[in-house]
């Protein structure tokens, strides 16, 4: 071979090579099938008829036991229906993790299964039931998945889909070292990942991969908490209590929408000056308001529970121009307010400041309380204390104006708001650059789940194959 001809090769990204290789199987899989034979050079491509990921050896961060979990080999088992075999790009580090991750577990996990919540990769071979992606493809895997069949799915609530993505991944992807099944689900701590194609994103850009790794999880929920199930209006008034990479893509969701005030309650300051430079217009420390008592006597006409003293800053911030019903007066508290706090997840402190509430409880109540009348609070946080209660006056519950969504990504239908999400990124519009501040090499996974915890920046990135 000429050098010439070798550099030109050698200059051709995986991506092509691969799309190639699977344009090859799938032309020669129809020849087949209309009675031709395959050429010998076409009958190694790794696609459909092929399926040569039985017996490949890969690396992947598992959890099997009741201790933390460990990188281990895996022996990669044929593909079949629907399963798509990605190599991963990157995967980020999904905070309600870091108990699984870096605290012994009380019981051994059901099955073998690896970390994570999702990735972005380039497809290297699908099994014979796939249709909504090829080989080469670039994809966006996501945790919250839909199959779009089920009765959440109809409903227009895929991120509740009753089957996690054509029911999820129940065939196990491979095999440890000592022959024990393990599962891959949506993870994407791997070099990897094996999933349902319902779980895939088709992505036809070049914004590199790290970036797009913040909308396989956090930034799912938190864009989707703000542009989907919060009806932010032009000209609103928009308060996000927590900064995180769920905060801050909310942030950024809301300022999308035209918000005209955004007010980021945040306890780390790095965090509350990154959310002014990605929309915020102002930031509020929750550890400089702290007293709170019930009310005597029980709620009020407002239906507060508690005297809050941050709840009274933020009205008072949200205040408008007059208060004369018959001039648009009256408002009391923002339209709209977003909770993406949580608590302490899995009990691990993390090593900078918490807000005043390390079980995130309080939020809860601070949110309800906060929002105007007939205004709209949402809110994604999971991982409560167990039997844990909000307190909320049964009356404003049960014959107030106010609307309350839940839901662990906010409404997002990933087939439908990836694209979307993608193509505000390319625009300059949508930063996720700024929230994806570290990456880590696969074999530092447990620290890149640590540094996470400690929230010492706002989120890190996984990186199985750099």
């Amino acid at each position: 071979m000429s050098r010439k001809v070798r550099s030109r090769l050698d200059s051709r990204s995986r991506r092509d090579v691969l799309k190639a290789a699977g344009t090859a199987a799938l032309a020669t899989s129809a020849s087949v099938v209309l009675g031709g034979s395959a050429p010998a050079a076409q009958q190694g491509a790794p696609a459909i008829r092929t399926n040569t990921q039985a017996g490949r050896r890969i690396r992947s961060f598992i959890k099997f036991d009741r201790e933390i979990p460990s990188m281990q080999p895996v022996t990669l088992r044929a593909l079949t229906g629907r399963m798509v075999a990605i190599r991963t790009e990157a995967a980020q580090t999904c905070y309600s993790s870091v108990g699984q991750v870096l605290m012994p577990s009380a019981n051994a996990p059901q099955n073998i299964g690896v970390v994570g919540h999702g990735g972005v990769g380039i497809v290297e071979a699908i099994g014979p039931e796939v249709f909504a992606v090829q080989v080469g493809d670039r994809v966006v895997v996501n945790f919250h998945a839909a199959c779009g069949w089920c009765y959440n799915c109809v409903k227009s609530r895929s991120d509740q889909c009753v089957n996690q993505g054509g029911g999820s991944q129940q065939i196990p992807a491979g095999d440890t070292a000592d022959g024990r099944p393990v599962f891959s689900g949506t993870s994407g701590m791997t070099e990897v990942m094996i999933v349902n194609q319902e779980k895939c994103v088709p992505v036809f850009t070049d914004v590199s991969s790290v970036e797009l790794s913040m909308l396989t999880c956090v930034g799912n929920a938190g864009l989707g908490l703000a542009t989907t199930k919060c009806p932010v209006e032009i000209g609103s008034d928009v308060v996000v209590f927590g900064c995180g990479p769920v905060g801050l893509s909310a942030i950024q969701g809301a300022r999308i929408k035209g918000a005209a005030r955004i007010i980021a309650v945040e306890p780390i300051r790095y965090r509350r000056d990154l959310a002014l430079k990605l929309g915020a217009t102002d930031g509020v420390d929750p550890n400089q308001y702290t007293a709170r008592s019930p009310i005597p006597g029980g709620a009020g006409i407002s239906g507060d529970m508690f005297k809050d003293a941050l709840v009274d800053h933020l009205r008072e911030m949200c205040k408008g121009k007059t208060d004369r019903s018959f001039a648009g007066g009256g408002r009391v508290g923002p339209d709209h307010v977003i909770e993406a706090v949580g608590g302490d997840y899995g009990g691990v402190k993390p090593s900078e400041v918490s807000g005043p509430d390390p079980t995130g409880l309080t939020v809860l109540s601070q949110i309800w309380q906060l929002c105007s009348s007939t205004g709209t609070s949402v809110s994604c946080s999971i991982g409560y204390p167990a039997g844990s209660v909000v307190q909320i006056s049964a009356t404003n519950w049960a014959d107030g104006a106010k609307h309350f969504w839940g839901g662990t990504c906010g409404g997002t239908n990933a087939r439908r708001d990836v694209p979307r999400y993608v193509r505000l990124m390319e625009a300059g519009k949508l930063d996720m650059k700024s929230l994806a501040a570290r990456t880590f090499p696969l074999a530092q996974t447990t620290e890149a789940y640590r540094v996470a915890m400690n929230r010492t920046v706002v989120a890190t990135v996984v990186t199985p194959n750099a």
